[in-house]
């Protein structure tokens, strides 16, 4: 059985007697899990990003991003979010650095919607309040949201699937964004995962695909490390990060 969850954590909680960790990085699929009752988890990552510019790239660094999570009652977790940004321009031989600092705060929730004992479905709700607290050049100026449908399936031995249906606001503009993974045991701690998602708003689609493995050093501590790339535009991206459980006391 903890042969499936060093995937499964990716997108489909898995009921054990031992608590092992479950996380919503590194894909962009965020699981259907909640984190137990009196627990804490951080999740925290460094990537480097390129984009096409005028005459270059433009390439943005999260030095590093974080995610705090903990549950008070079943089925419930508050959610913050913070990072720090670098983004400069490399263009006819030049690197200006463009922006840098902290990036808008989210405070949101993930709850649990539907989670039944033989069900090979779960599913959960997670929603930001995206804060104008960034500074010059990585801050929307206004509030904003971030709402996501979380579903997942047990779909097989050394499989699981996982994806999101989801509309952002975002400056007064919405989009609409998807995300599906796919992961796959390699062995009892190394799983691998790969998936589509994308971004749809203003009339334009953003399409890209990343993948991923993970390693499991223990029941409350993870490592990644993934790579992403458009499909329909130029952007790649890599990202390593670990995890880490806190439980409550005995």
């Amino acid at each position: 059985m903890r042969k499936l969850l060093v995937f499964f954590f990716l997108v489909v909680p898995v009921g054990l007697g031992a608590q092992v960790i479950n996380t919503d990085r590194p894909d962009q699929t965020e699981s259907s899990a909640v984190v137990p009752i009196g627990s804490f988890q951080w999740e925290c990552g460094f990537s480097s990003t390129w984009q096409s510019g005028f005459g270059g790239n433009i390439r943005s660094m999260a030095l590093p991003n974080s995610l705090f999570r903990v549950s008070i009652t079943e089925g419930f977790e508050l959610r913050v979010v913070h990072q720090l940004d670098r983004i400069s321009q490399h263009s006819f031989g030049n690197d200006d650095v463009l922006a840098e600092g902290t990036s808008d705060v989210q405070i949101g929730t993930k709850i649990q919607l539907f989670q039944k004992e033989g069900s090979k479905t779960e599913i959960a709700y997670l929603g930001h309040a995206v804060a104008p607290t960034g500074d010059g050049g990585l801050t929307g100026s206004d509030w904003g949201m971030v709402n996501k449908l979380c579903i997942s399936h047990d779909v097989g031995p050394d499989w699981a699937l996982g994806y999101n249906l989801g509309y952002d606001l975002a400056n007064g503009m919405g989009t609409a964004t998807y995300a599906l993974a796919v992961g796959k045991a390699i062995n009892d701690r190394l799983g691998l995962y790969f998936e589509p998602y994308g971004e749809i708003g203003g009339g334009t689609h953003w399409a890209s695909f990343d993948a991923g493995l993970t390693l499991l050093t223990s029941d409350t501590w993870q490592w990644d490390i993934s790579y992403g790339t458009g499909l329909n535009h130029s952007m790649n991206y890599t990202a390593v990060g670990f995890s880490w459980l806190v439980l409550p006391n005995p």
